[in-house]
């Protein structure tokens, strides 16, 4: 028995890392790159289009307080994979533990207000992804007070603001534009009724 929960936490957190380093990938070969041309002193922080936010979200929304560690080593190994050769240091282990607990903890003030989106995943229809870009709003919001606080130093005090506005936008964004890959994966993997031909 031990060994099946054991077995079953391990795929879980599998399947969330694969799918959060890819996600990092992608902004890092496509999206950063467009983005450094434009506006190179916010790419350094944040990315205008950020869809491993939306991987947050679902992941806090399918597994509640435990994708906070689950995305902490969705981080920790995307470092090693994508950003070996870059050091780590205490603001980078606060920056993880941030970005791993923000969705959850943005799940749990929804729910201190009276709403518990974690119901709707036996049913998720068009008003629960709404719901779910919301948390993603939330926690945006969150995430980048959250950057600001620990990178206070290295961020100019002129570009504070657009800092501020480029993490809200990029995970609310990025939450998006995540969900619309998702949808689109399942309607393509989704059976197709057969025609019988006469």
């Amino acid at each position: 028995m031990y060994l099946q929960l054991i077995s079953k936490e391990l795929r879980q957190v599998a399947i969330v890392s694969i799918f959060y380093c890819f996600s990092v990938y992608a902004v890092t070969i496509f999206i950063a790159p467009l983005q450094r041309l434009l506006i190179p002193e916010v790419t350094l922080f944040a990315a205008l289009i950020f869809p491993p936010h939306g991987v947050r979200v679902l992941t806090a929304w399918f597994y509640g307080a435990r994708s906070i560690a689950y995305l902490l080593i969705a981080a920790i190994f995307t470092h090693f994979v994508l950003f070996s050769s870059s050091d780590v240091t205490a603001k980078t282990w606060l920056s993880w533990v941030l970005i791993s607990s923000v969705a959850w903890l943005s799940f749990e003030i929804i729910r201190l207000c009276g709403i518990n989106l974690y119901k709707l995943k036996s049913n998720p229809t068009r008003n629960a992804w709404r719901s779910l870009i919301l948390v993603g709003f939330i926690s945006s919001i969150l995430n980048s007070l959250g950057h600001n606080i620990i990178y206070a130093g290295e961020i100019l005090p002129e570009n504070t603001l657009g800092t501020l506005l480029a993490f809200i936008v990029g995970d609310t964004i990025g939450t998006f534009v995540c969900f619309i890959v998702i949808m689109l994966v399942f309607r393509f993997l989704a059976p197709r009724p057969t025609t019988i031909s006469r």
